[in-house]
């Protein structure tokens, strides 16, 4: 059983999805680390950042939730490097390069949803992750991010899905 995690990504701040074992959230840089204390304290046990944060916001996460919850960071595969450095060299210059999504598996019970800086898709297969690849193609996606336990063969489908067109990031954790 994956334990209750929260997902936290640099964006608008508020919650953008909320279902059983798992709450997506925005933050800014400045509060990263009071989200991330405050999602523990709510009794969350995994914390997941997304790719946008780098080792010492992480390590500055790490030092506020202590041994209490798995800490997990995004990073992406050799593959992806240079168009994930494209879109942070966008991203830094107040421009976006195409939808971001962010996948998760679908034992929620959730649909798909779409928000202004983010789409949440729930996968529930190898086979439906590289037919979400290719549609993310398909819109020019700036990045797909996976999260809440999909595997590294969800990531490898995203890729072969997209032909290797989007950069996709998966989470590693610090244990």
């Amino acid at each position: 059983m994956t334990e209750n995690t929260a997902v936290i990504y640099e964006g608008t701040p508020g919650v953008r999805l909320r279902a059983p074992g798992l709450t997506i959230v925005g933050s800014t840089g400045e509060d990263l680390v009071s989200t991330a204390a405050e999602s523990v304290d709510q009794g969350f046990e995994r914390i997941e950042l997304c790719g946008g944060v780098g080792a010492l916001e992480a390590n500055a996460v790490r030092a506020a939730v202590g041994g209490r919850a798995r800490l997990g960071l995004v990073r992406y595969g050799f593959e992806s490097l240079e168009r994930i450095a494209g879109f942070k060299q966008a991203f830094a210059a107040g421009e976006i390069l195409g939808p971001q999504a962010f996948l998760y598996p679908d034992d929620e019970g959730t649909e798909e949803v779409e928000h202004p800086d983010v789409t949440l898709i729930p996968i529930e297969s190898i086979e439906q992750a590289e037919s979400v690849g290719r549609r993310l193609a398909e819109a020019h996606a700036g990045l797909v991010e996976l999260y809440r336990g999909l595997t590294l063969e969800h990531a490898a489908a995203v890729l072969r899905g997209s032909g290797g067109e989007v950069p996709v990031g998966f989470v590693g954790y610090d244990d």
